[in-house]
């Protein structure tokens, strides 16, 4: 493991200097209380995060942008954008990733692209106290040697400041004629200087307030000035190690194949009353019950397909002369097709769970959980044919969930939701409960399916009228006070949408 203490270039790596560093660690913890201090944090979280992209490449070694960096921004601005429509846990976690994943290809090009990359600057990361006290070592020894030439310092600012000051001079005088000639930028240049101003004299310094320019500034640091690239690979990024042989070749062989036949045999068994009893609907024998048939053997049978998919990444794992064997592979692809037909049955429980007790958000995500274990046996199935690496097996499975996070982030889950269910409530052919208190709780999303039931002339219609009388009172507040921060525009727009609808 890498101590504090471990030898460092006196500058961090080529970049332009310890002088930008700390202007760096400055700003960071600046635009965090900028975006974050006393406001709930909406939009503020995408600009922070394209600030931080913006800083962690200001820092970066002198060299030409590659190709990782250019995508990595392009993903950090549309996740940004995302946050401004709809923020959300998987919108934060998109930021989260991307961010690290650009300071890792920022400042470790030397190590190979993906995941050596991506895990050295988390791991940086954890490495922070080392950080800061290498640093606080490096200024100390700078301080000692500027204090040789305090002429030369004195020099260049005094030289700074006048390049600076005919143009600010030249400004100010343009800015009072401006101010004259036109009203209304006197008042916007008299409202900035007045908050400025009011900032200055009202400037909170609670522990709070210091609490978070503490621990920015701490997180900055690994982000901004990274230790350096390590000599050797780590173990999590080295090529994971076959299982040992325990036994001959063979034999191996022929345990390998009488479990994948045992197993195949048993998900056969499973799959075909599937296919007779949920499939085709035959009528249950006496002493089965539906519900537990239906909708509580869910749970079980995800678990029986995760089991099954690090079963058989282990079993591929042995010796290549076994893992090679053309009919373990096949039962193998066999078993990963069993599988495959089992997460179908899994599929239509969770519809037939939902026709009958509506829609949930819940029930949305794990429907994106088995279309990512979907995923996951189709790479395993590339994983056996072609006798891929563990490694790779599992890199893919993260680009995967990656992938999904990413997907997931720009859908309205909470507006589908709503519409789904009131749309099944008023289609369905047989009369079902609406759980308007649920709808409720989507927020504005949910106005336009909470304003069909108001005017639909069910018994439900009552309520759902006064719920969006008094949420047309708040929209009415929010819309004209809302701060730049916590603006989101999904929000904003079913709120404005419901202002002008046509009222129940």
């Amino acid at each position: 493991m890498d101590t504090a203490m471990e030898e460092i270039p006196a500058v961090p790596g080529t970049a332009p200097g310890l002088g930008l560093l700390c202007a760096s660690l400055l700003a960071m913890p600046a635009l965090a209380d900028f975006c974050f201090w006393r406001e709930r944090p909406r939009l503020s979280v995408g600009l922070f995060a394209v600030g931080a992209a913006g800083l962690i490449l200001l820092n970066r070694p002198r060299e030409r942008c590659t190709r990782p960096v250019v995508a990595l921004l392009a993903l950090i601005c549309g996740a940004a954008v995302e946050s401004a429509i709809d923020l959300c846990f998987s919108n934060v976690l998109v930021l989260i990733a991307l961010t690290l994943a650009l300071a890792g290809e920022t400042y470790y090009g030397s190590l190979k692209i993906g995941w050596s990359r991506w895990s050295e600057a988390m791991w940086t990361i954890l490495k922070t106290p080392g950080r800061w006290l290498r640093l606080m070592i490096e200024l100390a020894a700078r301080a000692g040697e500027n204090t040789a030439k305090p002429a030369k310092t004195w020099r260049k600012a005094v030289r700074i400041i006048w390049i600076a000051v005919p143009g600010l001079a030249v400004t100010a005088i343009f800015a009072v004629i401006l101010g004259n000639g036109n009203a209304l930028f006197a008042k916007f240049a008299d409202d900035w200087t007045t908050a400025i101003c009011n900032w200055f004299l009202q400037l909170d310094l609670s522990f709070w307030r210091c609490f978070l320019w503490g621990f920015v500034t701490v997180l900055a640091l690994p982000l901004l000035w990274p230790s350096p690239p390590p000599k050797a690979e780590r173990f999590w990024t080295r090529e994971i190690p076959r299982l040992a042989e325990i036994t001959t070749a063979r034999t191996a062989r022929l345990q390998s194949v009488i479990t994948l036949a045992l197993l195949n045999a048993l998900f056969c068994g499973v799959n075909t009353i599937d296919a007779v009893y949920l499939w085709a609907g035959r009528a249950l024998p006496a002493g089965v019950n539906p519900s537990v048939f239906v909708h509580q053997g869910v749970s079980s049978l995800i678990m029986a397909v995760i089991f099954s998919g690090i079963l058989l990444a282990g079993m591929f794992h042995q010796a290549r002369a076994v893992s090679r064997w053309t009919p373990l592979r096949l039962l193998g692809l066999l078993w990963i097709g069993q599988n495959l037909v089992m997460l179908a049955g899994v599929f239509l429980r969770v519809k037939l769970y939902v026709d009958a007790l509506d829609l949930t958000v819940v029930r949305v995500n794990l429907v994106f959980f088995l279309l990512l274990v979907t995923a996951g046996f189709i790479l395993l199935a590339i994983h056996v044919w072609r006798q891929r690496s563990l490694g790779w097996l599992l890199h893919s499975n993260m680009l995967a969930t990656f992938c999904l996070f990413y997907t997931v982030q720009f859908l309205d889950t909470a507006g589908f939701v709503s519409r789904y269910n009131v749309n099944l409530w008023l289609n369905s052919p047989r009369p079902l409960a609406l759980d308007l208190s649920y709808l409720r709780s989507l927020g504005p999303p949910a106005f336009e399916a909470i304003e069909t039931v108001a005017n639909s002339g069910a018994p439900e219609a009552s309520d759902a009228a006064d719920y969006l009388k008094t949420e047309r009172e708040q929209a009415q507040e929010q819309l004209g006070q809302m701060p730049w921060a916590s603006w989101q525009l999904r929000d904003s727009h079913c709120q404005r949408k419901l202002l002008t609808a046509t009222r129940p």
